[in-house]
């Protein structure tokens, strides 16, 4: 974080606290929802109601985003989550946690997910320089996953054998620490506008539409929101019943469940040191090179019952993973004006993880009729066809970096010509 400034730190530090939290109920929830039902659809469901609120919500979510302050609404978004964790905690504590008792709490931790994620990318272009956005993107994305896939699984599991309840309130001491953290930002973060925000319904779906239109028109922005769509379509087919797939296709234990789960994070925390130093002509063929080990990995953990095999599998995922979405936040918070970063983002989310719900429910349906290897090959395959598909327009992003170089470059000249 040499060189960063401060505020980068305290965002990191806000990042790290948060993805342990999550990481630790990610995991519990799951071995939680399992030890009241081995069904799978009924399983898949705790993963439908966390991500469902990405397809209600985060349209909205995006067009408040850009226009109150984000640093207070991603406080305001972590307390009111801290409220909701130290309720589930005290009913697990009771005894109370029926399967249908965790869909409504996922349910509503996903509504503040969804509003704290469309807010979080805009804050790191007011944090550090536009030089080092990709070095900052690596460590905030190194971070989140090393947190929330390393440290948080294992974890989760440890806490799970303590206590059924532990694990969440663990989760909500991260989320105190976090908005603490948050609240220390400097500086002013309320979006670029002209003029004063109108509240009105009508205003609002009219920076709605604009963000689905800059978003459309945009051939690179498109396809990358396109092909992630696909990428975590797949994802969600197989994280649904995964916790199923390690406890009997793997035969493990629910705490090497939990270290299954963290394989992801190491290759995705080596990507976090290697993405920041990939250049910008490298950009475009690393990022097809991205889609396609995201798809040969997951069709890889569907054809092997060897759990060491499986968890290389799964580390290669993450480094695959981790390079991709450096990468393309980077692109769009370069391309994407400050004043619809946050819209832009969300349309992003809405496309992408709005096929998470339909994609958790889907590895379900297929893991009950099928088995449980299906969701892993055929969701990798379909990634494998979108790299294919879209390997002309993602390749062409090293040239976006060219132009958006010259731009740049014209800029300084001009600027020296009129200095005195």
């Amino acid at each position: 974080m040499s060189g960063l400034g401060p505020d980068f730190r305290r965002l990191w530090l806000s990042s790290a606290m948060s993805n342990i939290g999550d990481g630790v109920r990610l995991t519990a929830l799951p071995l939680l929802a399992a030890a009241v039902t081995r069904d799978p659809v009924a399983v898949a469901g705790v993963s439908v109601a966390a991500e469902l609120p990405w397809l209600l919500v985060s349209i909205v979510a995006g067009a408040v985003a850009d226009r109150v302050d984000r640093r207070q609404l991603m406080v305001v978004v972590q307390l009111v989550r801290l409220c909701l964790a130290v309720l589930l905690t005290m009913t697990v504590l009771a005894d109370q946690a029926s399967i249908v008792v965790l869909y409504v709490f996922v349910f509503l931790l996903g509504i503040g997910e969804v509003l704290y994620d469309a807010a979080a990318p805009t804050i790191l272009p007011k944090v550090v320089p536009k030089d080092r956005l990709t070095q900052g993107n690596a460590r905030l994305f190194g971070v989140e996953l090393g947190a929330n896939e390393f440290v948080g699984p294992p974890l989760g599991g440890f806490l799970y054998r303590l206590g059924s309840a532990v694990p969440f309130a663990l989760d909500a001491v991260s989320y105190a620490v976090s908005a603490l953290l948050l609240s220390r930002l400097r500086g002013t973060f309320r979006p670029e506008r002209d003029g004063d925000s109108d509240p009105s319904v009508g205003a609002l779906l009219r920076d709605i539409g604009e963000g689905f239109r800059w978003l459309w028109h945009n051939p690179v922005v498109r396809t990358i929101s396109i092909v992630v769509t696909f990428m975590n379509l797949a994802r969600a087919m197989t994280m649904a019943i995964f916790v199923l797939y390690a406890l009997q296709t793997l035969n493990l234990t629910p705490l090497g469940f939990g270290v299954l789960s963290s394989a992801v994070a190491v290759g995705a925390v080596a990507a976090s040191w290697v993405a920041e130093r990939i250049g910008r002509r490298a950009t475009g063929p690393v990022l097809v090179a991205s889609v396609l080990g995201h798809g040969l990995t997951t069709v890889a953990m569907g054809l092997t019952s060897n759990p060491w095999l499986a968890g290389l599998a799964s580390a290669a995922f993450g480094f695959a993973t981790m390079t991709w979405s450096v990468l393309t936040a980077t692109v769009r918070q370069t391309v994407v004006p400050d004043r619809l970063l946050g819209r832009i983002s969300s349309v992003h989310r809405f496309l992408s993880w709005g096929s998470l719900p339909l994609g958790s429910l889907l590895g379900g349906l297929l893991a009950a009729s099928f088995g449980l290897r299906l969701p892993f090959v055929a969701g990798g395959l379909t990634v494998v066809v979108a790299a294919v598909v879209a390997a002309r327009t993602l390749l062409g992003v090293s040239a976006l970096w060219a132009e958006d170089r010259a731009r740049e470059t014209a800029s300084a000249a001009s600027d020296d010509k009129e200095a005195p």
